[in-house]
């Protein structure tokens, strides 16, 4: 990915403050440029609100956040609920506090149905692994957008549950 001069003294200047949620979207939309593929991005914050280095993508997970699996250490589990029972570990690997989710995917910025069940799966298991998520985000061909409670909560209630 190329960035202008001006693209990285900004991203320079946004990771050595605390981020509110407009810097957070602001630096996110300058790291991460335009959709090419679906995938999740596993964004870290430290105690002050400051961007990690830690920055990973994921494209390995199911269509379905509900898609039952079994682990040895886990028992049956949603694909959700695996992927947050390892965020502490990751959160502590990483020194992060918070955790920030990017759900990538081609097409227009209007949120389909599938980010909308992973927003509200994640944001269920993640509170049930008392794991920080501060924000989540779509990445979309043109940019970001903030994925809120507001979005996906009436997800989360048509599955017969109330706002994560």
């Amino acid at each position: 990915m190329t960035y202008t001069k001006a693209d990285e003294r900004r991203m320079n200047e946004l990771r050595e403050e605390p981020l509110d949620d407009a810097h957070l979207e602001e630096l996110i939309g300058l790291l991460l440029t335009g959709a090419i593929r679906r995938q999740l991005w596993l964004l870290f914050l430290d105690e002050d609100d400051r961007l990690s280095e830690a920055i990973m993508p994921t494209d390995d997970f199911p269509r379905d956040p509900h898609e039952p699996n079994i682990v040895d250490d886990l028992g049956p589990v949603t694909a959700a609920h695996l992927i947050a029972a390892r965020m502490p570990l990751v959160l502590e690997a990483v020194g992060a506090a918070a955790l920030v989710l990017v759900w990538e995917r081609e097409g227009a910025a209007d949120f389909e149905r599938e980010e909308l069940a992973w927003a509200a799966a994640m944001a269920e298991a993640l509170r049930l692994q008392d794991v920080p998520l501060r924000a989540q985000f779509l990445l979309h061909d043109d940019g970001v957008r903030p994925l809120t409670l507001d979005d996906y909560a009436p997800v989360t209630a048509g599955r017969g549950g109330g706002p994560a």
